[in-house]
């Protein structure tokens, strides 16, 4: 069985960590864990092989019956996830702001968005090019961004859409709150250590 891998150990270095601890815990979208404590993002690409099987399109579409296939790769969680709405399709549901380019979403890498009726979202997957990456969200607003998915000239491409995934009351779904907690904590431990060793 094969699944694509990228790591976001460069996404945060990129971002800074204290950029990182500024934002709003419950704005900031984090990756799914593909592998149990990996701190890797979730990626799947054109022709990946997912849990149970499932192929994805060589488009990279997110569809539901793949985006809950690489919800069970990254987690070992199986939920059957609701799609609230599309920001290509459903654009009425949604508000998308603070471009880092160009005047849209389309044209766009990354920025925030948030849901008109204030409806949590649990998930967020980013489509770009043949690829799509899937964020654990638990909130009505958060950022997006295609970094980490590269396009066949090994760029990091334009958004094409965004899908926006709910699950069924009382689904198990990860607490975004307590991975970046979780994630910090490690983060600071890492630099007592070096501290210590240094003296």
């Amino acid at each position: 069985m094969s699944f694509n891998v990228k790591s976001s150990l460069s996404a945060l270095s990129a971002l800074g960590l204290f950029a990182v601890c500024s934002l709003p815990i419950a704005a900031f979208a984090l990756p799914v864990s593909c592998s149990s404590g990996s701190g890797l993002e979730c990626i799947a690409n054109g022709g990946d092989v997912l849990a149970g099987g499932v192929t994805v399109s060589s488009s990279g579409n997110d569809f539901e019956s793949i985006v809950e296939a690489a919800l069970k790769s990254a987690t070992g969680l199986d939920i059957d996830l609701d799609l609230y709405g599309k920001s290509d399709a459903n654009p009425g549901l949604f508000s998308f702001s603070n471009f880092d380019s160009g005047s849209s979403l389309e044209d766009s890498k990354s920025g925030s968005w948030s849901t008109v009726d204030n409806t949590v979202i649990d998930y967020i997957t980013v489509k770009a090019a043949n690829s799509f990456i899937l964020y654990s969200i638990g909130s009505s607003s958060g950022l997006y961004s295609t970094l980490g998915i590269l396009n066949n000239g090994g760029r990091q491409p334009n958004v094409s859409h965004i899908s926006f995934w709910t699950a069924p009351a009382g689904a198990t779904v990860p607490e975004p709150a307590s991975m970046l907690l979780l994630g910090s904590s490690l983060a600071g431990m890492g630099v007592l250590r070096r501290r210590r060793q240094a003296a």
